[in-house]
């Protein structure tokens, strides 16, 4: 007999967009498609790169570390439930406590003014400590000093402020 233990999860109000809201839409699509019931940090951080992807100032730098959506996204380790339909609250979420937290550290990084953007979000994860941040970024298979110090100067390029 085998005993699974899941993170806890909550049912979340979708955030404002000043919290991330379009990360975490596409977090929950991303946590669909792959048939996890819950959105994790791993999600959100597929989110964040798939977003900055796009983006002139991040996608070289994601670029020259090897981060692209298609990567991370093979690299996820999330445990897969059955899949299963969309909830019909189409207000909120299920997510992890990880994923709270990891938000509320983005929107520390954010400047007061601005939003949540996903270099803040790939900061958040290459900054954090917890058990979560730590699984994510080892999701990215870089070494994350450099990493995060080629984010932030491509940040500052952008007139992204982060701290």
């Amino acid at each position: 007999m085998s005993i699974t233990l899941s993170p806890p999860q909550l049912s979340v109000a979708l955030p404002t967009v000043r919290r991330g809201r379009e990360l975490v839409l596409l977090a929950d699509l991303e946590a669909h498609e792959a048939g996890s019931p819950v959105v994790d940090v791993e999600h959100l951080l597929l989110a964040a790169v798939v977003l900055a992807h796009g983006m002139p100032h991040f996608r070289p730098v994601l670029d020259r570390f090897g981060v692209t959506p298609s990567a991370v996204r093979a690299r996820i380790t999330v445990p897969v439930a059955a899949r299963h339909a969309c909830p019909a609250e189409h207000d909120r979420i299920t997510c992890t406590v990880a994923v709270e937290r990891l938000l509320a550290r983005a929107t520390v990084l954010a400047s007061p003014i601005d939003r949540v953007r996903p270099v803040h979000l790939l900061l958040a994860v290459l900054d954090g400590d917890s058990g979560a941040a730590l699984r994510a970024r080892s999701t990215l298979l870089v070494e994350h000093r450099r990493f995060r110090r080629a984010l932030r100067r491509a940040a500052r390029r952008a007139g992204h402020t982060s701290r």
